[in-house]
């Protein structure tokens, strides 16, 4: 199984549908910002380095809709026609929702459900070389290591939205090379993903004067 499943899963999710109901079924009040566009918090093509470009934008109309509840983005490598980053948000109708979400991600993106026995695998743990952590997210979870190629992920929850976020890395283990971003360059899309929901926080819930 290759690493990321739950971002491969997503396609799917969204490909069938995600905007009938709100997102884990109803509750009495919608949280602030519901009826904002979700795609309006994905990172822009502008944090990524030169030569990286966006491959597509999923579902069809999120851009426009905003009661689409999870979207997803990817972006490649185009300059040297390798790597590979996703992200995909979910929003949820309660923080509850978010947080049982939040808890899912975190426990089954950094392990593989059986022992690999032909993918590389080196265990997922905080890397030395990015020391961001955001200020603004209720919980947040930055990982790097190897599941066939080597990636890093982060997994965080913003009140009632949790955002994965995946980049392949350039890196290379015991013979192995894989190509992606550097350390530093997926700290700054980082530092980016977070800013764009720092801003969205400070909208929906305003701090007191």
């Amino acid at each position: 199984m290759k690493p990321k499943m739950i971002l491969a899963m997503s396609l799917l999710t969204l490909m069938v549908s995600c905007r009938v109901v709100p997102l884990w079924g109803p509750a009495s009040t919608p949280l602030p910002g519901w009826r904002s566009l979700v795609s309006d918090l994905l990172v822009e093509d502008s944090a990524f380095p030169a030569g990286w470009a966006r491959m597509r934008d999923l579902p069809q109309g999120s851009l426009t809709d905003p009661t689409i509840n999870h979207v997803y983005r990817s972006w490649w490598g185009q300059a040297q026609g390798k790597g590979k980053a996703e992200q995909a948000i979910w929003r949820a109708y309660s923080i509850v929702d978010a947080e049982d979400k939040y808890t899912e991600l975190r426990q089954s993106q950094f392990q593989p459900r059986v022992t690999p026995q032909y993918d590389l695998f080196v265990e997922f743990a905080p890397p030395t070389e990015i020391s961001f952590q955001s200020q603004v997210a209720n919980e947040f979870y930055l990982a790097c290591g190897w599941w066939g190629v080597a990636y890093c992920e982060v997994v965080a929850r913003y009140r009632n939205y949790v955002v994965d976020m995946s980049f392949e890395l350039e890196a290379e283990y015991d013979g192995d090379v894989t190509h992606g971003l550097t350390y530093p360059e997926i700290e700054v899309v980082v530092r980016a993903m977070d800013a764009r929901f720092a801003e969205a926080m400070e909208e929906f819930y305003p701090s007191s004067p």
